[in-house]
């Protein structure tokens, strides 16, 4: 006898014609009351979604977290069939019925597919993995010392920071970079704006600065807010637009680590930007 999800996979899956990505997850009320953000119902979408939610090995148990989206199987009627619930790497099918995550063989693929199908914001997952996957790990300092000495000013150069910035910036620690006040950061915006007339170039220096930090400490809390306060008023992903593709990888990093920072949705077009390198860097 096989496991007793994936019959119930097999026979749900083989019935349904339309998956629709619902927001929230276990505990966020009846779906028929939510928010949907995408359809797939193409057959060859729904064999991929079929393939990134179906394949990879049972966890035995569920975890504590009840979901950030839902899938939700309809047959040729447009009837229910099931659902499945995204936790992170895990779909949890039928939760309180089985109660055993399904961690995915593919990871990456499935952020990918959901994110171009109305869920932009799972991108953001992605910035840790990629962040290592980029060797930018923090060490024994978690943020660049001021000054001179061995974590001092040449990290301002293996972080790619602007030339014309880095005398300035190498007096103060990263932690203090990210709380220099508005004058000096207007001050910077305006070498900047010299340095780089072209709002684009602007944009991909900047960006590029940004995804060349250590995670997460001087990306978040250092350096890194500095970078996003020098981005202001700048649009990254139509600038980002403008420059050759597939995108640098630390441009697309930079860019996901402003998008995290972000108060609204993220912009589908983000999703065609990023995916190319994020496919080449993390499979």
């Amino acid at each position: 006898m096989g496991h007793p999800v994936r019959e119930w996979l097999d026979d749900a899956w083989a019935r349904t014609r339309l998956v629709q990505v619902i927001v929230g997850g276990e505990g966020d009320g009846p779906l028929a009351g939510r928010d949907v953000l995408g359809w797939v119902e193409s057959p060859d979408e729904l064999a991929q979604l079929r393939s990134l939610t179906t394949e990879g090995g049972f966890t035995g148990d569920i975890c504590r977290c009840l979901g950030s989206l839902t899938l939700s199987l309809h047959d040729a009627d447009g009837e229910p069939v099931g659902s499945g619930t995204i936790h992170s790497t895990d779909v949890a099918w039928e939760r309180a019925r089985f109660r055993d995550n399904l961690t995915v063989a593919d990871p990456v693929g499935l952020t990918l597919f959901l994110a171009g199908r109305g869920a932009p914001g799972l991108l953001l997952n992605l910035v840790p993995r990629l962040s290592y996957a980029m060797g930018l790990r923090e060490g024994v300092h978690q943020t660049r010392q001021a000054g001179h000495g061995r974590y001092g000013s040449g990290e301002l150069v293996r972080r790619q920071a602007p030339v014309s910035l880095r005398p300035t910036l190498a007096k103060v620690s990263g932690r203090d970079a990210g709380q220099l006040p508005e004058a000096q950061v207007g001050a910077f915006r305006e070498q900047l704006a010299a340095d780089y007339p072209d709002p684009a170039d602007r944009a991909a220096a900047l960006l590029t600065w940004l995804g060349s930090l250590p995670h997460p400490m001087e990306a978040e809390f250092g350096e890194g807010v500095l970078v996003l306060r020098l981005l202001e008023g700048l649009d990254p992903v139509g600038c980002a637009t403008a420059l050759p593709q597939p995108l640098d990888d630390r441009v697309v990093l930079g860019l996901l680590r402003w998008a995290w920072e972000q108060p609204v949705d993220l912009d589908l077009d983000l999703v065609d930007l990023v995916e190319p390198t994020v496919r080449a860097l993390l499979g």
